[in-house]
């Protein structure tokens, strides 16, 4: 009787859980369940895009490199160097406009000889001393001309056959200063090739022009350097790593850094066009424009080279590797800006150096105000550069990723373990050997062994301290 009841009561204990059981899993519609029990779950169409890496299932390449891009460019300009060169670029501008533009040009070089027409070859010799330079006697103007062109002579002085009218003073397509100054009566110059702006507004602009540069590529070039070793210091390169491909993270870098160089540009450009128009030279404004236009170009595409250089130099496995690429890109970059300047009377030094990248941004510029370059050569120039820096940012991600995922050190180098000493002097107390460590868990296994060694041995010394103490109070 008792077991048919135990029976029973078992029937009914397995019935009553059966049913709850199909009471607690009989809600088939979510709609059924109590408020209390619900998930939350937001549509994902309804919630915002913030641009975090979590939103993304699938990080696409173009995402990876924006947000990349987006955080660089947001640090950079939050930086007060961004500030001061932007402000030091801008007063700049403004004392060129006070004081660059009066006489500005007058150092100009260039040649010095000059070509005389009506004045017999005999006599060339004398009108030279009586001048101050060197005179060449020309049979007729076109020949002068000719002259000119071939870059023989400085300029041309035309005497009147007659004697009677003023003699004339032809140049190219800038001022001869130099031979101005031998002359004692002053000559109107003319020129063979009319340059579509004034050498006396040209030049300081071109020293403006290599100044935008030179801190656009510096001060990003620095601002990136910088960050890559904050982020190597306080180990944030391993956890962008984690999220974001290695190429995506260097061409986020260099991009976005590029896009911000424009900045400098416009606020260069900017104040010296609105300068210009304030003080009603608006006709010298509106010629500068191609000029300026093709220096944009240009000027981006090689600061896009200069920093993806920065960020191949950051790679180096030395710090005096990399103190020695940094020298050669500071004094490549010092030697673009000024080169052209230098040699801005020469025409054919000039046309060399506008396909150069690093001398590109301010010679081309030069030979647009000259009137002597045509539309697609600036194209070609820019074309150039973009190449040449496309280029050293392939070679300068595949060294960022070499460097930050292949097991490189802080400096590049491979991480090599080393037995520390305290586990050397504790193997030689306990008389092993240490084992030199091929890597990592090499290292900590001999350290392992000889820490255990050491207290062995140490364990053993007391035992023998303990022993001997007793054998004397026996």
């Amino acid at each position: 009787m008792v077991e048919d009841r135990r029976d029973e009561d078992n029937r009914e204990e397995t019935t009553n859980d059966t049913e709850l059981a199909d009471d607690f899993l009989d809600f088939s519609d979510e709609a059924q369940l109590p408020e209390e029990l619900r998930e939350d779950r937001p549509d994902p169409a309804s919630t915002p895009k913030t641009g975090l890496v979590s939103e993304f299932h699938d990080l696409s390449a173009s995402q990876a490199a924006y947000l990349v891009a987006n955080r660089e460019t947001s640090s950079v300009a939050r930086s007060p160097l961004f500030y001061v060169s932007a402000l030091v670029l801008g007063l700049a501008t403004i004392a060129a406009l006070i004081i660059g533009f009066q006489r500005v040009g007058a150092e100009a070089g260039g040649n010095s000889t000059l070509a005389v027409v009506g004045v017999p070859a005999e006599q060339a010799d004398a009108f030279a001393q009586q001048v101050g330079i060197p005179v060449v006697a020309a049979e007729t103007q076109e020949a002068g001309e000719e002259m000119l062109r071939d870059g023989e002579v400085g300029a041309l002085y035309v005497l009147d056959p007659t004697g009677m009218g003023p003699a004339q003073l032809i140049a190219l397509d800038r001022e001869p200063i130099a031979i101005l100054e031998k002359l004692n009566q002053p000559v109107p110059v003319q020129y063979v090739d009319e340059p579509a702006v004034a050498s006396s507004l040209a030049d300081p602009v071109g020293w403006g022009m290599g100044a935008v540069v030179l801190l656009a590529g510096l001060a990003l070039g620095a601002a990136l350097y910088q960050n890559l070793r904050t982020e190597k210091r306080n180990r944030l390169a391993e956890v962008i790593a984690s999220a974001i491909p290695a190429r995506s993270s260097a061409w986020g870098r260099v991009y976005g850094l590029t896009l911000l160089s424009l900045t400098y540009v416009l606020v260069g450009a900017g104040v010296l066009l609105v300068g210009l128009s304030i003080g009603q030279r608006t006709t010298e404004a509106m010629a500068l424009l191609p000029g300026l236009g093709w220096f944009a170009l240009t000027a981006v595409a090689t600061v896009f080279l200069v920093l993806a250089a920065h960020l191949w130099v950051s790679t180096a496995s030395s710090k005096g590797l990399q103190r020695f690429g940094y020298g050669a890109l500071v004094v490549l970059m010092v030697a673009g800006a000024v080169l052209p300047m230098y040699f801005r009377a020469e025409r054919t030094v000039l046309q060399i150096l506008s396909f150069i990248p690093f001398s590109s941004p301010v010679a081309m510029p030069l030979r647009y105000f000259a009137g002597s370059a045509e539309w697609w050569e600036g194209l070609a120039a820019a074309a150039i550069a973009a190449a040449v820096g496309l280029l050293v940012f392939l070679l300068a991600s595949a060294a960022y990723r070499r460097t930050l995922l292949a097991g490189a050190g802080r400096g590049g180098r491979k991480a090599v373990a080393r037995t520390s000493r305290k586990a050397k002097k504790a193997a030689e107390k306990a008389g092993v050997a240490p084992a030199p460590a091929a890597d990592g868990a090499s290292a900590s296994s001999a350290a392992d062994e000889s820490g255990e060694a050491g207290s062995t041995a140490s364990e053993d010394a007391a035992a023998g301290d303990a022993a001997g103490a007793d054998t004397t109070e026996k």
